[in-house]
């Protein structure tokens, strides 16, 4: 496994436009020429000159070039309803918890399906996904493309999705539709601040500040769609 994953920013020249400044512990450090950070679990972060012409910039490199999104579903009387985790996120809501479709990082030498069976597994404690969890159709994603490397073979983030049955989930006390007890274990990543999951309407999914989110809800509809097993409906029920 190699500790570092490769890019292609270069590194920075005498003429290079230089538009960015490093901060070491609070001090400006000059006349860098590259800089990476690494986690091998994770991905690399760089600093060079840009492919893109002349002058710096930073990017990311993730394992995979990014990890995989499960977004759980269940129609129920025509209306789809999405699968959401409730997680403390504090770089999205530095107060509030936040709503998001179960996703994550790829561990190494994991395929993306694996990733997308082991997070929606571990952050909504749904059993047996390996069954039901299938891709999505196109290409891979990329969180933002001016930051983000995914040019290798086969990488970016991978959208999933897996069918829950009406009968597998039940309305909560606080009128949610939740998970019932017969396809759940207990989720493994409270440390992650993972409050719990629930099925909401696909049109407040689509209304979620996740963009991982709203990425996978557009690419389900398209598929459920295209597929004949949902007809879209203007509003949202309720």
């Amino acid at each position: 496994m190699s500790i570092m994953m490769p890019t292609l920013l270069e590194s920075i020249k005498e003429g290079i436009g230089r538009g960015w400044t490093l901060l070491l512990d609070g001090k400006p450090v000059v006349n860098v020429s590259s800089l990476v950070l690494f986690n091998p679990p994770f991905g690399s972060l760089f600093y060079g000159k840009s492919p893109s012409g002349d002058y710096d910039q930073w990017s990311f490199h993730e394992v995979g070039g990014g990890g995989a999104v499960n977004v759980p579903y269940c129609i129920i009387e025509g209306l789809l309803y999405v699968g959401v985790v409730e997680q403390k996120r504090p770089l999205q809501d530095k107060v509030n918890p936040v709503l998001n479709v179960p996703r994550g990082f790829m561990d190494p030498e994991e395929t993306h399906f694996e990733t997308a069976v082991r997070e929606v597994n571990e952050e909504a404690g749904i059993q047996d996904a390996k069954r039901k969890t299938i891709l999505l159709p196109g290409v891979s994603g990329n969180p933002n493309s001016a930051f983000f490397e995914t040019w290798g073979d086969g990488e970016g983030v991978a959208f999933y999705c897996l069918k829950i049955l009406p009968e597998e989930i039940k309305k909560s006390d606080d009128d949610y539709y939740i998970l019932n007890e017969k396809v759940v274990t207990p989720v493994s990543k409270a440390a992650e601040g993972i409050m719990g999951s629930r099925f909401i309407p696909w049109q407040e999914a689509l209304a979620l500040g996740d963009m991982m989110t709203l990425s996978a809800v557009s690419r389900l509809l398209g598929f459920l769609v295209s597929h004949g097993a949902l007809q879209l409906s203007s509003s949202a029920p309720g």
